[in-house]
């Protein structure tokens, strides 16, 4: 079986929120389900940034829709947004 690497933007709940506190609030809600392999910060407006996600769910029905609830439901995400989907080779480095 395989792997699917998802890409996600998400933006924190609040400006005043510290966008690593988002991105490690992502990562304790995905806990076993999926595992963060990448991120970069895109800075948007007046201090506030966003956080490009890869993350890397097991190829089986009902994984991407998994890993969506668990961001979506992370503590301190505002909103987010799916970028896309792809099939993990098994030779990419991680970022």
């Amino acid at each position: 079986m395989g792997s699917y690497v998802i890409r996600v933007k998400v933006l924190p709940s609040d400006a005043n929120v510290d966008i690593e506190k988002v991105v490690d609030s992502v990562k304790k809600n995905l806990g076993s389900e999926a595992q963060l392999r990448g991120k970069s910060v895109e800075p948007i407006a007046f201090g506030i940034s966003a956080a490009v996600l890869d993350i890397v769910a097991p190829e089986k029905e009902g994984s991407i829709d998994t890993v969506e609830r668990l961001v979506s439901s992370a503590p301190l995400v505002g909103q987010y947004e799916m970028m896309g989907v792809s099939r993990m080779s098994s030779r990419l480095p991680p970022r």
